[in-house]
């Protein structure tokens, strides 16, 4: 019963997994960010590809 209640107590594993879960969400945004950042510099550079080499 003690092993269960100092179990209960310790925080490491439970820091732990909200590191993990904060780093999880940075990741999600971050990659849903840059797609959209992928997107948006794609199509400016087809822009200014297409306004170089004459094509309307």
């Amino acid at each position: 019963m003690q092993r269960l209640l100092r179990a209960l107590r310790c925080q490491k594993g439970a820091t732990t997994a909200e590191y993990a879960l904060i780093l999880a969400l940075v990741v999600v945004i971050l990659i849903g960010t840059l797609s959209n950042l992928g997107a948006a510099l794609n199509s400016k550079l087809l822009l200014i590809i297409d306004k170089i080499t004459g094509v309307n």
